[in-house]
């Protein structure tokens, strides 16, 4: 028999008890649940396809009602009165958690009003569950939960337009300001990362991936290096062009699980923008930036970005977009204005062309000499307190320093 034979248990007529019973609409949610049961290692389980007329049949026929029930309401056309139906078979004990595709507050506040313990949205990660559902108690989790790091993704709308550059100088700012950061590289064939704070990669991200299901802070500590002993470390990677890969799907998940309770800010600089690590990525962020150039190009896909980004999460991370110059001014480049109506949001910060301090920063591994990149490093800053809310006036004067190099 099969490791989730013994955790889940089959359809049964004679009414045996489960702790944790869960009907939902669809094979994937049901995959999801469970890998989540097989992570929890919790028996007592039942688990199968349906909505709330199969959770009624099959709790009249227990014995007892579970402590945790999770039921979908997708095929719910009236949700409310389905689940006053389902109250009638269930002890006053149980907990129920409702699981639906509308992200709708309305009907949130409904569900909560007549009792139901959580409202989850499609679709359903790992991650979701665990910090929603207390399989051990029988319960959802309280709402107030011990602080968490920031989950930050780097993405570039088209190769060369600076990425790697803006995300490593803001994750440095941060970890001057007395935050503890921690920089990904997900590019596993040898991303730029490592070379621009002068480190040669260990490979450290492969090895905690591979390694998922014995993750601690420690582990992680000692897999990461350390940038200019300083408060920001870094898991990078450099695989062979044909090496496959040792880890399977949820792995980036979990890892970030442990950091985040570790770090202020986790950054994620995504590689190849297919790459199914990618899509986890955006899926566990809460914070995704969009580096673009001034070209038509990046203005295509700038936007294509930003709805695969929203789509990837049901928890609708905020995404900003970065205008980056890493080239000399030329005739024929997008304007600011045309290139914000284009894609329909405003962009967060355009930073300005750099000739040689940046260059040559980063080919020798090092910070930027202080006070060789002033409008540069204003950005950064800005882009820093907008992180951590120390952001006053900065935002109006930041907008106006735009719109002036804009012009130039």
């Amino acid at each position: 028999m099969s490791m989730i034979g013994t955790l889940i248990k089959p359809a049964r007529s004679d009414g045996v008890a489960a702790d944790f019973v869960a009907f939902v609409a669809d094979r994937e949610s049901e995959q999801v649940l469970k890998s989540f049961v097989l992570d929890e290692a919790l028996p007592h389980t039942y688990i199968a396809e349906g909505g709330i007329d199969e959770a009624i049949a099959r709790l009249s026929s227990m014995e007892h009602s579970p402590k945790l029930l999770l039921v979908d309401l997708q095929t719910s056309e009236m949700p409310l009165s389905d689940l006053a139906r389902l109250a009638s078979v269930c002890e006053p004990s149980v907990q129920v958690i409702a699981l639906g595709e509308r992200n709708d507050v309305g009907l949130y506040r409904s569900l909560l009003g007549i009792g139901v313990g959580e409202y989850l949205v499609k679709p359903l990660t790992v991650g979701l569950l665990k910090r929603t559902l207390n399989l051990r108690d029988g319960r959802a989790m309280p709402v107030s939960q011990a602080r968490a790091g920031k989950v930050l993704t780097f993405v570039g709308a088209r190769g060369g337009v600076g990425t790697t550059t803006i995300a490593i100088n803001l994750a440095r700012n941060l970890a001057n300001s007395r935050r503890r950061v921690v920089y990904l590289d997900l590019n596993l064939h040898g991303g730029g990362a490592p070379s621009m704070v002068g480190l040669k990669t260990n490979n450290g991200l492969v090895d905690v991936l591979q390694n998922v299901n014995r993750l601690d802070p420690a582990y992680l500590e000692r897999a990461m290096q350390s940038v200019d002993g300083s408060r920001l470390l870094m898991l990078s990677a450099q695989m062979g062009w044909h090496d496959e890969r040792p880890f399977g799907e949820g792995a980036l998940e979990k890892v970030l699980d442990v950091l985040v309770s570790s770090f202020h800010y986790v950054f994620l600089d995504i590689g190849e923008r297919a790459d199914p690590l990618t899509q986890e990525a955006f899926r566990c962020a809460g914070r995704s930036y969009v580096v673009a150039d001034r070209s038509v190009h990046a203005v295509h896909e700038t936007g294509r970005l930003i709805r695969y980004i929203e789509t990837c999460s049901s928890d609708s991370p905020v995404t900003s977009v970065l205008l980056n110059n890493p080239n000399m001014a030329t005739a024929g480049k997008v304007e600011p204005g045309d290139f914000e109506a284009s894609i329909g949001r405003p962009v967060l910060a355009e930073m300005p062309f750099e000739r040689r301090a940046l260059a040559i920063a980063e080919n020798v591994g090092a910070p930027i000499a202080a006070g060789k990149t002033e409008a540069f490093e204003q950005v950064i800053m800005h882009l820093s307190g907008d992180l951590t809310g120390n952001n006053q006036n900065t935002v109006v004067q930041s907008s106006l320093w735009q719109r002036l190099m804009a012009r130039k």
